[in-house]
């Protein structure tokens, strides 16, 4: 989104926007108007999700329990295992794989 705000020209489509001219152009009002836009779309994501996950968190628990984690999730919940080609039962955190 942000590149459209620095690329846009009114030589690829002059109806666009009224014939906006982006950054490499030399407009560089289209270009802060797209960047306002994102990050406004960014916070707004942001502030609506952890929003959410505070309300989901009070009604119900949002992590799985340490014990289900460790065994993982697929045998756990499952009893069943994804990859069993791959040996990942012996792979602790920060252990080269």
């Amino acid at each position: 989104m942000v590149l459209l705000g620095v690329f846009a020209s009114t030589a690829w489509n002059p109806a666009a926007n009224g014939g906006v001219d982006g950054l490499l152009a030399g407009n560089s009002s289209f270009f802060l108007k797209q960047l306002g836009a994102v990050l406004f779309s960014s916070g707004w994501a942001f502030v609506f999700t952890l929003g959410m996950l505070w309300i989901i968190d009070r009604i119900t628990i949002v992590r799985v329990e340490d014990a289900h984690e460790e065994l993982g999730l697929d045998e756990a919940i499952h009893g069943e295992t994804a990859y069993v080609e791959v040996d990942v039962a012996g792979i602790r955190p920060g252990q080269p794989l």
